[in-house]
């Protein structure tokens, strides 16, 4: 590497990282169970501020308060689960399977003539709802998916 060339590497964890990587790098740790996940959230949250003139961003903000309230995550903690889960990992999948759905909403044929149709007709509520079952299947699936089923 040139002196002007930098190595950044991004990890979850520094178990297995030794006193001389430590002391070789410049070493930022930030811990996400010390600040959330609402501001990876947030940050996600911005590239739907102009879709459907804000639509999207009012209806996951509002079903954010509503479905994954600190309560429901700390209960979560307490299930049975069948694999390892981490908080961040849970909002990376929510979040990715919600962009997956809005990409598939706009681009198959079908499903985007239903969306314009209801543009015409204004009918919000409709779109509304579109976009919170988006939020409610992909809850499901980050957070449910990992639940052990005798343990629900």
């Amino acid at each position: 590497m040139t002196p002007e060339m930098r190595l950044v590497l991004e990890i979850s964890n520094l178990k297995n990282a030794t006193p001389a990587t430590v002391s070789r790098g410049g070493v930022l740790f930030v811990n996400d169970s010390d600040i959330g996940c609402r501001p990876y959230f947030d940050s996600w949250l911005m590239k739907y501020k102009k879709v459907e003139k804000g639509l999207p961003e009012n209806v996951f903000t509002l079903a954010y308060s509503q479905y994954l309230s600190d309560s429901f995550t700390d209960d979560l903690k307490h299930k049975s689960h069948i694999t390892p889960i981490c908080d961040m990992g849970c909002m990376q999948s929510l979040t990715t399977i919600i962009d997956q759905m809005d990409y598939q909403l706009h681009n198959n044929k079908e499903q985007y003539e239903h969306l314009k149709k209801l543009r015409e007709d204004n009918n919000e509520e409709a779109i509304k709802v579109i976009y919170e079952g988006f939020f409610v299947f992909a809850g499901m699936w980050a957070y449910g998916a990992s639940l052990d089923e005798d343990k629900i």
